[in-house]
This record gives C-alpha cells, structure tokens and sequence, in this order.
C-alpha cells in the first residue's frame, strides 16, 4: 500500500509560466502536502549540451515556490534521464518522495528518451492508487504558451505579451556595480547591472521598470544595452529609481520589466540624452501607475 503522503508537481518548470503554474495550482488544490520536482540544470543542457537562457533563477524560482508552501525535491536530471518509465514512477515518484497524487501538463514525458507519456502515467497510478491530474494546454492568443514562446517575444522587445504568459513581470536580480557617475551629471543617477549568466538577453533600449527594494516596489526607468551616446562597449543594465537616493552600491538589486519605451539612441549631445530620459520617467511613471492598480 502506498504509505506516501505529497501532492507533486512534475515538469520542467524552466520559466514558471502560465501554463507551468496551472501544474502547480492542481497539486497545491490537494488533500496532501504540496510538493514538486525540480532539476539543478535544465535537461536540455544534457540532451543537446546547451541549456535555454533562463526566465527565472533557479534561486528565485525555489524561494517563490517555497513561499507557496511546496515542498522541493530536487534531483540532478543525469541521475534520472537513464531510468526507465516505470523506475522513475516506483523508485523515484512513489518510493523516494512518497507521491499519493501527481499533476502534470498534457504533454508530459518521462524516463529514458521521454519513452513514458500521461497515457502510461495513468495506468500506473491507476494500479498504484495515486491520484492522477493532468492539466491542459494553456494558450494565449490561440496558441500554447511556452518557455520558448516567452523568451521569443522579450528578445523582440514584446514585453508586454510575454509578462502576459509568464502571469508576472520578467525580472533579475544581480549586484549593483560601480558606474562611470555619468547619470549622475545628468540628474538621473543609476544602478549598474551586469546581466546575471544564462539570462534572457532582452532588446536592447529603454524600459519602464520597477525595483524591489526593502520588499517594496519603486517605479524606475532602465536602460537595457550598450548606452551608445556615451559610446558604451559593455553590456550591462542602467536603472534610474525614480524619486530615490541613496547608496546601492554592491547590493543585490531585482528589477522587473514593465514595457518596452524605445531603441537605444546615440544622441548629439548629453543635453539631448536628458531630456529623452526626463520624457522616459514621465512614461514610466505612469505605466508603473497603471500597472499598481491591476496588480492590486
């Protein structure tokens, strides 16, 4: 008899997506604990040597699941792509986490070269008592959303429409590093970024923003490139916190992208490059608005 007692969550979870979260909605929806599988690297990184850019951390991705209340079983994907179908199921799922309820999307495979699909997951739960759920194909605009989908649409600058699949803000978190206090001539000072490894490199241009500071959010306006007009070589990320001073410097900064403003410009003069910038926090400031009151 099967003693266990979690409700686990099974999928790649790459991005924590829309279509991913409904996964982790049914098994939190659950007479057992929550409690979900994840890997320490994407399993493409073994299959085809190269892992996607990332649209979450995995440290982020664990502290927003932990604050669901899910358990984490984390497994390195080499230990388990070899198995087969039915191990997977008794050793790993039923035996080592101790399932009494699986959910999964409906195109979920598993085991050795993705032999084992929903349709043999079922007959084995079906004859192991665990309790089966398996979520549809969640689409946005007639077409499924996905992890490639999302980082298509920020690559491109539609970071509207992939916020829209991920079901929140595409976001980083690195350490603020010391500029060139150029910003701060102008009267906008910023937060220097690099872009953490493995993220998703966004378009380049200018953004309405916002900061996670202190558990709060403050509108911000960020540059996302090579910053041309002052003939900028490095990429990094250039965020001016609206109606904020003081000293970040060295501390771990999360900015989250609202809307793609514009395209990187080399201006004539800096006096030029300011006033853009004043127009960008007038915009900005308005979308962060606008996006507070959906929010709430």
């Amino acid at each position: 008899m099967n003693k266990g007692k979690y409700s686990v969550a099974l999928g790649t979870f790459d991005g924590l997506h829309l279509g991913h979260m409904q996964v982790i909605k049914n098994a939190a929806d659950s007479e057992y604990e929550p409690a979900v599988l994840l890997f320490k690297e994407h399993p493409l990184e073994l299959i085809s040597g190269e892992a996607p850019p990332e649209l979450i951390s995995q440290k982020e991705k664990r502290e927003l699941l932990s604050s669901k209340g899910f358990k984490i079983f984390e497994y390195g994907f080499s230990s388990l792509m070899g198995m087969e179908p039915e191990s997977f199921f008794y050793d790993i799922l039923v035996g080592e986490i101790g399932a009494r309820q699986l959910s999964c999307g409906e195109n979920y495979s598993f085991g050795a070269h993705g032999k084992g699909d929903t349709a043999l997951l079922a007959k084995l739960c079906e004859k192991n008592g665990v309790e089966l759920r398996i979520s549809p194909t969640v689409c946005f605009s007639g077409k499924p959303v996905s992890s490639t989908r999302i980082r298509y649409e920020l690559e491109n600058g539609n970071t509207e429409t992939a916020n829209a699949m991920l079901g929140r803000p595409y976001s980083f978190t690195s350490e603020v590093i010391d500029g060139d206090k150029r910003g701060r001539v102008l009267g906008f000072p910023t937060a220097n970024q690099e872009i953490p490894e493995g993220s998703v490199l966004l378009k380049h241009g200018v953004y309405a923003s916002y900061v996670t500071l202190d558990g709060n959010r403050l509108p911000s306006v960020t540059n996302f490139g090579l910053r041309p007009t002052v003939d900028g070589k490095r990429l990094l990320s250039e965020t001016h916190i609206i109606g904020f001073s003081g000293n970040l410097y060295k501390k771990p900064l999360r900015v989250s992208f609202l809307k793609f403003l514009r395209d990187e410009v080399k201006f004539g003069t800096l006096e030029q490059l300011s006033e853009a910038i004043s127009k960008d926090v007038k915009t900005s400031s308005e979308i962060f608005n606008k996006h507070l009151e959906i929010s709430e």
